[in-house]
This record gives structure tokens, sequence and C-alpha cells, in this order.
């Protein structure tokens, strides 16, 4: 991992080296940080997982596509300025390897409170391949149409 020198934290960029090329890449500000980290973890494709033992090399490769295009369009949608040269050229000139620790080099700015800032992009990545099944709750209303219990009007408490 790339340690940014205190003049590159002043002026606010990255140095990236992507095809063998080191490009400067300005840092996010807050709220395009903000954006930029609502959009990960979200993918039009998901991969429907299944115990690793029973994975086919079908599936091994349709897990390894999609987690290099999610990689791939975070560096891309952090990348406002085409610093980088935009999708198609990392597309033709950046290898996986160089474009995880460009991702994880946006990641250590856009989360500089994570103590381990390439397990979290890991796990971004595995949430957005995979997805999430919704939360199960108990709260709102019954799926079945029951009403709903009303507030007490009496207070909880003696008055004394």
């Amino acid at each position: 991992m790339t340690t940014r020198t205190p003049e590159d934290v002043l002026a606010g960029v990255l140095r990236i080296a992507v095809g063998g090329v080191e490009k400067i890449v300005p840092t996010l500000p807050i709220r395009a940080t903000r954006e930029w980290q609502a959009s990960l973890g979200s993918t039009g494709d998901s991969f429907s997982p299944k115990d690793v033992d029973d994975w086919t090399p079908a599936d091994a490769s349709d897990f390894s596509s999609l987690s290099l295009d999610v990689i791939l369009g975070a560096v891309v949608a952090y990348d406002r300025t085409g610093a980088l040269g935009g999708r198609e050229w990392l597309e033709e000139h950046a290898d996986p390897a160089q474009l995880f620790t460009a991702a994880q080099q946006m990641a250590e700015v856009a989360f500089p409170f994570a103590e381990d800032t390439r397990m979290f992009l890991v796990a971004l990545v595995v949430q957005s391949v995979v997805g999430s099944s919704p939360p199960s709750s108990t709260n709102g209303p019954s799926p079945i149409g029951a009403s709903r219990r009303r507030p007490s009007s009496r207070p909880s408490t003696r008055a004394s």
C-alpha cells in the first residue's frame, strides 16, 4: 500500500499506479465522499451463493468477474475528474491488482476510521456481488393484515 506524503494529503490527491503510469487523482470532498460511500455495495448484477465446496469453475468465474466489475465501478465512480482515463482506458491498461490497490487507496480516504480498509473493501465487494437478504423485523404492520395494539392511555407508573 502506498503511504500518502504530507504534501499529497495537503494537496488532496492520491498517486495511483495503473497501466504502468502514475496518475494523480483528486480526493473527494465530504459530500461527494458520502455519495460514493452510498454507491458502494449496489450493483444491478448479483451472484447466488452456494456452499463453496459445490462451486463449479463457472461459479468461480462468475464471482470473480462480478467482483472485478464492482471494483472497476467503484474506482471509476471515485475518479470524478477522469484522471485515471475512464472505464475503457482502465479495462485496456490496468490489471486487477492495480485496480484493487486503487480502490483500497480511495477507501482509506473515504473511510478514515476503518482499521483494516482491505478487509472493509473486500466485505463491501462481497456484499455487492452476493447481496444481502432483507432484514427480519417484528416492527411494523403485520404482513397478514392483523390490527396493531393501540398504545395504552394510562401512565405506566403511579403518581406519588
